[in-house]
């Protein structure tokens, strides 16, 4: 069996590898990250920022280890959680069931992280990643920002209409991972969550299962539909 440890950050993307390891019932360990003044590291004190960069150099969550080999980026790491499922069947399903799926969670995947989450929230909470030496122009950045999370949330509005998933008829990581950036849209952008009543049908229907209740539980962040 595979030695597996998450490292993650309360409620922030690594939430949904989280989520996706609980639902596929594989044995694994957490180490929680929190902000210092370097950068993160380890809520218990064992790793300086310095040293968690040893583990991932880039610094961020979410990191899994896999027998020792580091893995990192969002669809990297939701794409090994899912081969390791002690149901390969199941596992594979929810990278897509056909090959047009399978790409389609590929397309879906790369967007929500590229678009969404960096350009989108990176710029909108982290101006200073984009102008660091330029104050003045940090609510010019947020502004874009928000606009390109506003517009992202249109889209996925869109793209639920009428449909139950993200991709294809069936569940897939492309939802898990809609569903923890649905989370931040109200409490981080400010936005009304009632204006995508397709998005927050999807994100209900995600918070539902087990592996989600229970990766919420563990970082002991709230549930939204309760």
């Amino acid at each position: 069996m595979s030695q597996i440890t998450l490292y993650y950050g309360k409620g922030s993307c690594s939430l949904a590898p989280h989520s996706l390891l609980q639902h596929l019932g594989i044995s694994f360990k957490t180490v929680e990250l929190i902000y210092g003044d370097n950068g993160l590291e380890t809520a218990d004190g064992t790793l300086s920022n310095a040293e968690y960069r040893k583990i991932n150099p880039a610094g961020y969550v979410p990191c899994l280890i896999v027998d020792g080999e580091p893995i990192t980026e969002q669809f990297a790491v939701m794409t090994m959680a899912a081969l390791l499922s002690p149901d390969k069947e199941a596992g594979e399903a929810l990278l897509g069931r056909n090959p047009l799926d399978r790409v389609r969670v590929t397309q879906w995947m790369s967007w929500l992280a590229d678009t969404l989450h960096s350009s989108g929230y990176g710029a909108y909470l982290h101006p200073q990643r984009y102008v660091e030496d330029h104050k003045d122009k940090y609510d010019a950045v947020k502004a874009k920002g928000l606009k390109v999370i506003e517009y992202a949330h249109d889209l996925i509005e869109k793209k639920l209409a009428g449909r139950t998933y993200m991709v294809g008829e069936h569940l897939t990581v492309v939802d898990i991972f809609s569903y923890v950036i649905w989370r931040w849209g109200e409490p981080l952008a400010g936005l009304d969550m009632k204006k995508y009543p397709a998005y927050s049908k999807l994100a209900q229907r995600v918070e539902a299962l087990d592996g989600v209740k229970k990766a919420t539980k563990a970082e002991d962040v709230p549930l939204c539909f309760e």
